[in-house]
């Protein structure tokens, strides 16, 4: 064999070996990066007396802690309580085993549960409303 012919033929193993080497979820992983890179998810937060919108990049966690996306100053609050994050493709929001729990739809989880538009966490005495994706602006 030619030295062309040769690297073409290590070239093609190495995209073989490549292709079916890595966890097919991997280009789907990629698909969801690109996806939340370019938009932001859009939460409504309703404590106390205040009502805020949020607009954030996934994944979202949300607790007491200062390093929490969106903190919640309430002591029913675990320091990192819950998490929204895109799983398969949607955007799901867990529990991340706080002590008080999480409501959807004034449904307690115990799972990731997918989000529709106008759906409610509940977080302590924090209501979040998910709003949906949109634009940064």
């Amino acid at each position: 064999m030619t030295p062309r012919v040769e690297s073409l033929a290590l070239v093609l193993c190495a995209a073989l070996f490549l292709m079916f080497a890595l966890p097919r979820s991997q280009g789907r992983r990629m698909r969801d990066d690109a996806l939340a890179a370019l938009q932001a998810v859009i939460l409504r937060v309703e404590e106390d007396s205040r009502t805020r919108t949020v607009r954030a990049p996934v994944p979202i966690t949300i607790g007491r802690a200062p390093s929490a996306t969106l903190v919640i100053p309430d002591a029913q609050v675990s320091r990192l309580h819950a998490r929204i994050d895109l799983i398969d493709g949607t955007l799901a929001v867990r529990d991340l085993d706080s002590r008080n729990g999480t409501l959807v739809n004034a449904r307690p989880i115990d799972a990731p549960v997918e989000l529709r538009d106008g759906d409610e966490i509940d977080i302590g005495m924090t209501r979040i409303v998910f709003c949906g994706v949109g634009p940064w602006k």
